[in-house]
Formats: C-alpha cells, sequence, structure tokens
C-alpha cells in the first residue's frame, strides 16, 4: 500500500497523481528507469508494454489530504503546467514477508508494529528527536540505501 500525501495543492494543472483503476491484478509490469525526461520522480521510470490508459482517472488532492493506493497499481502525473510547486510525500507500506527482488542491497524500512521474523529489510530505529543528528544521519543512510536497491532492481529487470 501507498500513501501520498499533499503537502500542498495537486491539481491536474500542477500534476497531481493519476491512477489506472484495477491496473494492479495484472501484477509487476515490466518497466524501465530513466525514460522518462523531467520526471518528478528522479527514477523517471514507464512500463515498456503497451497500456491502454484512456480510463487514467485524476487525484487532485487539497494539502493535508492524502490518496491510498495499491503499490502495483500504475500510477504517474503529469508536467506541471503552472507557476506553483506541488509537493509530495509517498509512503508504502508492507508486511516484512515482501521481499525486493535484489540480493546485494536490502530495502531500508522502519518497522511501524509487530515484529520482523524474515529481515528482508535493513531496518532503520525510529528517530528520537526532529532534525537531530542521529535522524539526519539515519534519513541519508536510508536515502542512500533505497537508491542502491533501486538500481540493483532496475539492473535485474533490464537483463
Amino acid at each position: 500500500m501507498t500513501a501520498w500525501l499533499a503537502l500542498t495543492d495537486a491539481t491536474a494543472e500542477n500534476g497531481c497523481m493519476e491512477f489506472l483503476p484495477g491496473s494492479y491484478r495484472r501484477g509487476q509490469l515490466p518497466h524501465r528507469a530513466g525514460v522518462v525526461a523531467a520526471s518528478v520522480n528522479r527514477a523517471g521510470q514507464a512500463v515498456t508494454i503497451d497500456v491502454d490508459d484512456a480510463p487514467a482517472v485524476h487525484a487532485p488532492l487539497r494539502a493535508g489530504e492524502f490518496s491510498l493506493h495499491h503499490t502495483l497499481c500504475l500510477h504517474r502525473s503529469q508536467p506541471n503546467r503552472s507557476a506553483g510547486r506541488r509537493i509530495g510525500l509517498a509512503v508504502s507500506y508492507m508486511p516484512t514477508r515482501v521481499q525486493h527482488l535484489g540480493v546485494k542491497h536490502k530495502t531500508p524500512a522502519m518497522l511501524v508494529r509487530g515484529v520482523d521474523t524474515f529481515g528482508h529489510f535493513a531496518l532503520e530505529p525510529p528517530p528520537l528527536a526532529d532534525l537531530d543528528d542521529a535522524a539526519r544521519a539515519a534519513y541519508d543512510r536510508s536515502y542512500d540505501g533505497y537508491r542502491a536497491a533501486y538500481a540493483e532492481q532496475v539492473a535485474l529487470e533490464g537483463r
């Protein structure tokens, strides 16, 4: 499950999320990174097979609202055609039994409830204080780990 939290208003004009209802039923589709120029998502990824996107729906949100979608639901945003910014935060929530496709790098994650008996993720401790040195270091470590795991996944997908 992915939650996308709007920190500013997200409109069709500034590139709100669009979803293709029911597309998660097709499972993981082949995709490639680095193919969408000027993407707000640094990965610039796109599905590599033909998809009928005519039934895609916009999901405009006001600042403070959020959308929830299955992580495998095809989603995108169009370019920002406004003078303002569209800022949001995506959070993925998954059971610890889920496993990353790569083998060299574990995806960083924070356990929010229960016990992890699988060990598929590089667990990060919760921050003890806002923006303290340890929290900033954990963020840097987590982001670097995410990028390494994602790069490995993209390389495996390209084979």
